[in-house]
């Protein structure tokens, strides 16, 4: 049980970000805290994986196995930003120049050097972190609070219906009219009153159909533009709400009531029949007039059959927002997952300095602590790193022991570099001198049976000249390789006395910089 809580724990630790390695040597308190930190860190994970997962299912109509790998990659990629931001929120680690000018502007102020939390730059990289913990969630709210807007939903679908059947139908409507104009004006030039008098009630039911198709668009769009209004307000009252039910409740009943007119319009024009030299043009009409009736049905047909495929994914999100408090809870507990692990990284650093302050360790320890955080001797600081022993050590201070293993890390790598590349630079040197030697040799060795001074002239000058010498790398700056701290130029006086005091290094404090 031990070894599977061990190995728990440092999961955990692997999900905080942090080294396991110096989390294993700290106490409890600490490790508890990067524990929770990554535990959160997991939820973050498991909660994009979730919501992505099912955010695929809905778009990709049930493609389960392409979602599943979505949403790992989904939340592997959040939850590589989430750890990039609580890396930015660990104390400085490795000493760089900016800090160091931000630290004596501090002193020189007489301000407090700790970095704050609420900085413009940690505003923006939270406002960020919030936006996608926002995002995140509403996938979630979809799936457990979906169902509780469904009357909301099938209102929404209704009021779609009647715009789209609108849209699509107004030009047939338009044609219904122009088809009786057209026959209007053929009944005026070829039928006598008596003719005209025997087929008028079936003139009259073909009148009223077109005249209630025309009456249906215009009273339809008027309700479409009250719903349009009620709709951007953000909170409906009672009595708001109440008269949106009623208005959808009515286009309801007369959308269903234009889509039986039409059938039954179908079946009363094939019912009628008109004798005489006036039948090819009423048949010319009636053929029409039941093709657009059939074209109006169709697209009623399709319109209702795409509406009921689609699942109104953002419509619904919005509702829940607007109807649903719990939408509002779910999306705020996301937010907190979100939060909860920056406040505590944050915190840790204290927490590792009160522990620090609490341990009872030696004065060139704490002076190794305060040096590491801000440098002022530097040399003193790189011979006890490299020469102390950092498992003697024994604190729960994460960040010093951090510190001290990155810099002892980084100053042990730079100096095999020098001596590796200082190395390399000195056999090059010494070759070349034996190169030149071997060359030299032959001439010197003639010189000498024909001028032995002569000869020894030369040979001392070769000697100066060719010798094995060590190469080692010029430092420019103080804290190699952290180049934080410039080496300081002694100034330049504008006198012949300075100019000789600077080149016989007399230079003296106190006189005046050029």
């Amino acid at each position: 049980m031990n070894k599977k809580l061990s190995d728990i724990r440092l999961f955990l630790f692997t999900c905080s970000g942090e080294d396991n390695y110096i989390l294993k040597r700290c106490n409890w308190g600490i490790q508890k805290r990067f524990a929770l930190i990554g535990f959160f860190v997991l939820l973050i994970f498991i909660g994009c994986f979730f919501s992505a997962t099912l955010f695929c299912i809905s778009l990709f109509q049930r493609a389960s196995l392409l979602s599943v790998f979505i949403g790992i990659f989904w939340g592997a990629m959040v939850v590589n930003m989430y750890l990039l931001l609580l890396h930015t929120i660990s104390p400085a680690i490795i000493p760089s120049e900016s800090k160091k000018k931000r630290n004596k502007k501090a002193v020189v102020e007489n301000t407090d050097i700790q970095n704050r939390f609420l900085t413009f730059s940690m505003f923006l990289r939270i406002s960020f972190m919030m936006l996608l913990a926002i995002i995140i969630a509403q996938p979630l709210n979809y799936d457990l609070l979906g169902s509780s807007v469904k009357t909301e939903i099938d209102q929404h679908k209704i009021e779609e219906s009647i715009k789209l059947y609108i849209v699509t139908n107004k030009h047939l409507i338009e044609s219904e009219l122009e088809n009786q104009k057209v026959l209007n004006q053929k009944i005026t030039n070829k039928l006598n009153a008596d003719d005209i008098s025997l087929i008028s009630v079936n003139l009259q039911l073909i009148k009223n159909k077109i005249n209630r198709d025309s009456v249906f668009v215009i009273d339809a769009t008027k309700k479409l533009n009250q719903l349009k209004k009620i709709d951007n307000r953000l909170i409906l009252s009672s009595s708001e709400k109440l008269k949106k039910n009623f208005i959808i409740n009515d286009l309801e009943r007369q959308l269903n009531g234009e889509i039986a007119t039409d059938i039954s319009f179908v079946a009363t024009l094939n019912s009628i029949s008109i004798s005489g030299y006036f039948n090819n043009d009423f048949k010319n009409f009636k053929s029409k007039m039941i093709s657009l009736m059939y074209e109006k049905i169709s697209n009623y047909n399709k319109l209702n059959e795409l509406l009921n495929k689609s699942n109104f994914y953002v419509k619904t999100i919005q509702i829940l927002l607007v109807e649903n408090p719990l939408s509002w809870f779910i999306t705020s507990i996301v937010c907190l997952v979100f939060l909860l692990p920056i406040y505590f990284k944050y915190k840790a650093r204290d927490i590792s300095t009160k522990i620090f302050q609490l341990e009872n360790h030696k004065p060139e320890i704490i002076k190794l602590r305060n040096e590491l955080i801000n440098t002022t001797d530097f040399n003193w600081l790189e011979n006890k790193i490299i020469s102390i022993n950092i498992n003697q050590i024994k604190t729960s201070d994460y960040y010093f022991m951090r510190m001290l293993i990155e810099h002892k890390t980084i100053l042990i790598e730079y100096n095999q570099t020098k001596d590796k590349f200082s190395k390399i630079l000195t056999d090059n040197v010494k070759q070349y001198n034996k190169s030149v030697r071997d060359k030299l040799d032959p001439l010197l060795n003639k010189l000498k049976s024909i001028n032995l001074k002569r000869y020894l002239v030369y040979q001392e000058l070769v000697n100066t000249e060719l010798k094995d010498e060590i190469i080692v790398k010029y430092e420019h700056w103080l804290d190699m390789p952290f180049r934080t701290i410039r080496e300081k130029k002694l100034p330049i006086i504008n006198t012949e006395v300075g100019l000789l005091d600077f080149v016989y290094n007399n230079h003296k404090e106190g006189t005046e910089e050029i």
